[in-house]
């Protein structure tokens, strides 16, 4: 049962870090070519800057949320 969990975890950590490293390369193609990458099909950064106004607008309770994101990734990744 251990042997099962621990790969389960792997193949999580193996699909949050690609999210994360699409996540950048969208941006930074967006970046580079404009607006209309056709790859990625949509404004990445557009959609990440209202995420973090509304995050913004949460106050406290963002922080919180954001910070418990933080710890749970880093638990992950070591």
């Amino acid at each position: 049962m251990d042997n099962w969990i621990s790969k389960i975890k792997k193949y999580l950590r193996q699909f949050i870090e690609l999210g994360v490293l699409l996540i950048g390369v969208s941006v930074f193609a967006e970046i580079l070519f404009g607006p209309n990458v056709a790859f990625f099909g949509s404004q990445v950064t557009i959609n990440l800057v209202a995420l973090l106004n509304t995050l913004g607008d949460s106050g406290i309770a963002a922080l919180i949320v954001i910070f418990a994101l933080l710890i749970t990734y880093r638990k992950l990744l070591k």
